[in-house]
């Protein structure tokens, strides 16, 4: 693909603790304030965790400060997997970054040309959560020269005139100053929002994209929180309004609107209409951001309609381009519900950031079921295990990865490769975020003092509750390797304050114990269900969701198979060959391309009753490279050669099938799914299932016998 392309479609589509290693220089006293007490507003009572300033809507949960929340167990081998990989070397190996104007390299790689300029900024975003939620003094001292520079440049075109390049950058600045404290984060903020308040006219797409105007909510309303500046609110409401406007009546109207899905909702690139793209549909990575513009809005707004037109949207794109694992069909641009047709990983990184900025506001439960699904299954299936190579482009039926025509609308022949940067860099610049955030959401703050256990996994944390009372709380599980969670409560004195537990709705019957009470209870799922009590050292509180093995109805009358959060696809045997990709950025040494062929048959029918599905399932101990295959190869710590991993995936689904010999390829991808159910003479046979995530080649929609 080349940029020149890229960008011309891109624009035809707009419509506390301080550590050492920083370098720190702080401004002494209270946290910066620009404003005077006249155009200050203050802030709501007393709470342990503050909330929004009128005349904000206070969001429905508060974000804790980064590092309250600690990983443990499995997503601490994961996260310091990524921490060994691409993210704490991206510095020597990627040009873009290693000579950058972002740390004063004047004019280098910066230049206002499409995506350039994002890329520091975007890749700072991943580091700086990833330092923090690990306290890893290495990775903060990575991220130092780049913040260092950044929090003195007063004039922001000097660096780059890309508004929104400047907003990929205010999104990391709440998380260093949970980190550092550093009051030049704030005041940096506001520059930002005064710079893009300056160009928001600009009909330079380089300088400003009006379509993503949007992404200033999230830090607008920190800087605010943090200043105190009324003026501030108009800003947003100048440089916002029309973005979200557009995108509210998007969301609700798009399958109708024929300039856009005359066509609607299927459409591969064989059988696109001869106009552009962008007369038809919309940017993915465009789309996914914007989830979150009208629910932040709606703080500001009050306007019931902001919340509930995402809520349609969500809807309407699941229709139109749904996928296995919540996430949609965008190869650059929503295409269909082809389980071949690609999802770029910007996309699903982008989606995962509006869906928990969203879940802090509003509280919507289905956001988080939604988070747990893109985590465990889309974000790690297009990264290898070491997460030293990515996609650009992940398939659900995905049984070939190679250079080759596929049916993208815009994307280049190396797409689906896992490598270095296959296609264009962007997701090398957006992989790094993810995880350490998924971290963050784990646990927030509620208004009645109390906390709410939003997504689940091995971790622990010390929070404030009750009257500013100190608790301890362990969460001790492997889910979602598992349904079974338990929590146990340390404090120093008895205190009295409500858990809120968020009941996924896959949960089947779900159960919840404590200890020394007699019988559990059954919250009902798609809640968060509050528990509240005088809690005492020692309390335990026991979480089992019963999770049964549940089928989806899929294109064609395919079937996808899940449990809880997990989708399960058809274990394929690897084949990983290196391979050299011309053209493009070059591939530095100690980073690879892969091209991945199959080793068996993955034409597999399954002979399952989709209302009573009978699978054997077989759990195994998760490895320190949690989403590896047995003979993957992968880049240990310090090592300069891939070597095979010797464990196995934690958990396999065996299941009935029939080999379906007429069901072969086209081109380089699986032929369409045979309409079911099919008509297959083969043998019975038992085949494995394995967690998305694990996979590099797969199955996910079978047809049936």
């Amino acid at each position: 693909m080349r940029r020149r392309d890229f960008c011309e479609l891109m624009a035809a589509s707009a419509g506390s603790y301080i550590p050492a290693t920083f370098g720190l220089r702080l401004l002494c006293g209270a946290p910066l304030n620009a404003s005077s007490p006249e155009t200050s507003t203050p802030w709501p009572a007393k709470a342990n965790y503050q909330n929004n300033r009128e005349p904000l809507l206070p969001t429905k949960y508060v974000k804790l400060r980064l590092g309250t929340v600690r990983p443990t167990g499995w997503l601490r081998d994961q996260l310091k997997v990524q921490a060994n990989g691409l993210t704490s070397h991206l510095n020597t190996v990627w040009g873009v970054v290693e000579d950058s104007g972002w740390k004063g390299d004047a004019g280098r790689n910066v230049t206002p040309e499409c995506c350039t300029p994002r890329f520091v900024p975007r890749w700072l975003e991943g580091l700086t959560a990833l330092a923090g939620v690990l306290d890893d003094d290495r990775l903060k001292a990575l991220a130092d020269p780049y913040m260092q520079y950044i929090l003195t440049v007063r004039d922001l075109a000097t660096v780059t005139p890309s508004a929104i390049a400047w907003a990929h950058l205010g999104r990391s600045l709440p998380d260093y100053y949970d980190i550092t404290g550093d009051a030049r984060a704030i005041a940096l903020a506001r520059r930002i929002l005064d710079y893009t308040d300056s160009v928001r006219n600009s009909s330079d797409m380089a300088v400003v994209d009006p379509g993503r105007l949007g992404m200033l909510l999230s830090f607008g309303w920190w800087y605010y929180n943090r200043s105190g500046d009324h003026d501030i609110l108009a800003l947003m409401e100048r440089c916002t309004k029309r973005c979200v406007a557009d995108w509210k009546n998007y969301f609700v109207h798009f399958p109708e609107d024929p300039k856009y899905f005359a066509h609607f909702p299927d459409v591969t690139a064989e059988k696109s209409p001869e106009e552009p793209p962008s007369q038809w549909t919309r940017h993915g990575v465009n789309v996914t951001q914007a989830i979150q513009y009208p629910v932040l809005h709606y703080l500001m707004s009050k306007d019931e309609t902001d919340k509930d037109n995402v809520l349609q949207g969500l809807a309407n794109l699941d229709k139109g381009y749904g996928q296995v694992g919540a996430r949609w069909n965008a190869d650059e641009w929503l295409a269909s519900t082809d389980p071949i047709q690609g999802t770029e990983l910007c996309d699903v990184e982008e989606l995962l950031y509006s869906l928990e900025k969203s879940f802090e506001a509003i509280g919507e439960p289905s956001f988080g079921d939604r988070i747990e699904q893109l985590m465990f299954n889309a974000f790690p299936g297009t990264c290898t295990a070491d997460m030293w190579a990515h996609q650009y482009d992940q398939q659900a039926n995905q049984v070939l990865v190679s250079v080759a025509k596929r049916p993208w609308h815009l994307n280049d022949d190396t797409s689906n490769i896992y490598g270095f940067t296959p296609n264009f860099p962007c997701c090398l610049a957006n992989m790094h975020s993810p995880w350490p955030r998924y971290i963050q959401s784990m646990w927030m703050a509620t208004a009645d003092s109390g906390l709410v256990a939003a997504l689940y996994g091995p971790c622990r944390l010390q929070a404030m509750v009750g009257e500013g009372s100190t608790v301890d709380i362990t969460e001790e599980t492997d889910y979602p390797f598992s349904d079974r969670i338990r929590f146990t409560i340390h404090n120093e004195h008895p205190v009295s304050f409500p858990i809120y537990f968020r009941i996924p709705s896959w949960a089947n019957r779900a159960e919840l114990s404590v200890s020394g009470e007699l019988g559990p209870r059954h919250p009902q799922r798609g809640t968060c269900f509050k528990l509240e009590r005088v809690w005492k050292s020692g309390d335990v509180v026991t979480l089992c969701f019963n999770f049964k093995v549940r089928t989806e109805t899929r294109r064609n009358n395919a079937v996808a198979v899940a449990w809880g959060p997990l989708y399960f696809v058809l274990r394929i045997g690897e084949s990983f060959e290196r391979i050299t990709v011309l053209g493009g950025v070059p591939t530095p040494p100690g980073c690879v391309n892969w091209r991945i062929a199959p080793t068996t048959a993955w034409n597999y029918a399954l002979a399952i009753d989709r209302n009573h599905p009978q699978c054997t399932l077989a759990t195994s101990r998760i490895s320190s490279m949690p989403f590896a295959q047995k003979g993957e190869p992968v880049k240990l710590p310090g090592a300069d050669e891939f070597i095979p991993w010797q464990e196995d995936v934690p958990f396999v689904l065996k299941v009935k099938a029939r080999q379906v010999p007429q069901w072969g390829m086209h081109g380089a991808n699986a032929a369409a799914v045979p309409l079911s159910p099919v008509n297959a003479d083969s043998p019975e046979t038992l085949v494995e299932l394995i967690p998305y995530g694990c996979s590099r080649l797969r199955i996910s929609e079978f047809p049936t016998v």
